[in-house]
């Protein structure tokens, strides 16, 4: 079943995370040296994949993620390094989740299948591409 399919969005985790996963994007970009405007090109449209991953838009995140490949191809940034980006930033996003956990199993669940929804769906995507 595509990720499309069996979404369960949880906006919460969309919005309490987008300063750590753009945090994490655009200094990974920064360490990669492109020039300063690639790299807030760059930045920016991985954070748009992001919030579609977390938003379950898988639809817009495949086209968004395809817009990024080509981006980073003009300025010698490979699938390869944003694959990398992409593990990052769900590491860091999977040990916030945790420690959120704490106070609620609900929570855990919730936000922790969005996570694994979310990391699906960028697996099908580069699948696809």
């Amino acid at each position: 079943m595509h990720a499309e399919g069996f979404f369960i969005s949880d906006r919460d985790i969309a919005r309490w995370s987008e300063p750590l996963v753009a945090d994490s994007i655009y200094c990974a970009y920064e360490r990669c040296r492109p020039s300063r405007l690639a790299a807030s090109t760059l930045g920016r449209l991985h954070c748009q994949v992001w919030r579609c991953l977390l938003d379950g838009e898988a639809i817009v995140a495949r086209r968004l993620r395809q817009d990024l490949v080509k981006e980073g191809q003009a300025h010698g940034i490979t699938a390869t390094t944003m694959d990398a980006i992409d593990a990052t930033v769900i590491e860091e996003l999977l040990v916030v989740v945790m420690r959120r956990s704490q106070r609620s199993r609900a929570m855990a669940r919730s936000e922790g299948m969005t996570l694994v929804n979310a990391a699906s769906a960028l697996g099908e995507i580069r699948a696809a591409a």
